[in-house]
């Protein structure tokens, strides 16, 4: 479940990789650990494959990894 902090919202991988499919159109999406970031490869809807990496978030309460979704809009809007 996303989750706002301070006015932000964190998102799981799960959720992550499906706001990129959703809500950048691309063709196909994963997501794996890669350090302490995840990476996420995706292909978009023009043909072009990418990977970015992200810092991996983790609250006090849970043991679940998130990613900032400022972040993945962040580097889209720089695309």
């Amino acid at each position: 479940m996303v989750i706002k902090i301070k006015g932000e919202f964190y998102l799981n991988r799960a959720e992550a990789v499906s706001y990129i499919l959703q809500g950048y159109h691309a063709k196909w999406c994963f997501a794996r650990w890669s350090r302490d970031e995840i990476a996420f490869s995706f292909e978009s809807k023009d043909g072009v494959r990418d990977r970015m990496l992200l810092p991996a978030y983790k609250s006090k309460n849970s043991k679940t990894v998130r990613i900032r979704k400022f972040e993945i809009d962040e580097y889209f809007k720089t695309k």
